[in-house]
């Protein structure tokens, strides 16, 4: 492989503008060197594993130069996740005849989803944590499903609400105004940095689930959608009394709080 990865790296420095070579020398030590090792400890044939291992390092190479590789603590993206962690562990553990087609899907998947909205993408680096390399597919069904289609039930009648804290996510973060960018997908900003894009998602799935700054710098004012879904919450739980911002569409709801980092997410019952 020592041939392959100077030619690759040669190539990349002339090609690419956003070429990283220090984090390509990690890449080359650590997830590749692991992949390498426990496609031999599967008992890989030595041809097949080095197929496997030079198509692996392909693909990492040209993610690295397009930029959608980058090193895990600069931020989160699904690119990252697969090619740093879900590939170098879990390939080998897929059948044989399954894993260059998994190499394909996750170049696949990444390239997609470079393009598609910042929620979006966030949503799939949280819900593939801790998930195997071949529950990729159903992952992209579910959320295809449950995120992007309008779910069954809507809000008329009874609710229910959830409490979900976004000071676990960013304990400096202060929730203000919000809006849906999805039926079930709210966007909240800070209400002291409106300007400043200082933004959390929260997929109001259930569970809900938090996504991570999205980035947004839509200009938001003081909203109160659906004033009689607030104040069924507003009945039932006192804590729900001091509401800042409301908003909602025919399937969810959010409230956020003078005095709270919490967000309430309402949901049919």
């Amino acid at each position: 492989m020592a041939d392959l990865i100077a030619e690759l790296e040669e190539r990349a420095q002339k090609r690419y503008v956003r070429w990283d070579p220090a984090f390509w020398r990690r890449v080359v030590g650590g997830p590749a060197r692991e992949l390498a090792a426990s496609l031999r400890q599967a008992g890989t044939d030595d041809a097949v594993a080095q197929q496997l291992l030079e198509s692996y390092l392909r693909l990492a190479c040209e993610g690295i130069g397009l930029g959608y590789f980058f090193p895990p603590e600069l931020g989160e993206g699904f690119f990252t996740h697969a090619f740093f962690r879900l590939i170098p562990t879990g390939l080998a553990g897929l059948a044989a005849e399954k894993r260059a087609q998994a190499l394909a899907d996750c170049w696949n998947l990444g390239e997609n989803l470079e393009h598609a909205p910042l929620w979006w993408r966030r949503m799939f680096v949280r819900l593939s944590d801790g998930a195997s390399l071949g529950a990729l597919q159903a992952l992209v069904v579910r959320a295809s499903r449950d995120a992007l289609g309008e779910p069954g039930a809507r809000l008329s009648g009874r609710t229910l609400h959830l409490w979900i804290d976004l000071g676990a996510e960013d304990r400096q973060f202060l929730p203000g105004a919000l809006h849906f960018v999805a039926p079930t997908v709210v966007c909240v900003h800070d209400r002291h940095e409106a300007a400043s894009a200082r933004t959390l998602g929260v997929w109001l799935a259930d569970p809900p689930l938090v996504l991570g700054t999205m980035g947004c710098d839509a200009s938001l004012g003081p909203s109160s959608d659906r004033l009689d879904v607030v104040d069924d919450v507003v009945k039932l739980d006192p804590r729900a009394s001091d509401v800042l911002n409301a908003a909602a569409n025919d399937w969810r709801a959010g409230l956020t709080l003078e005095t709270s980092q919490f967000l309430v997410g309402i949901y049919p019952a």
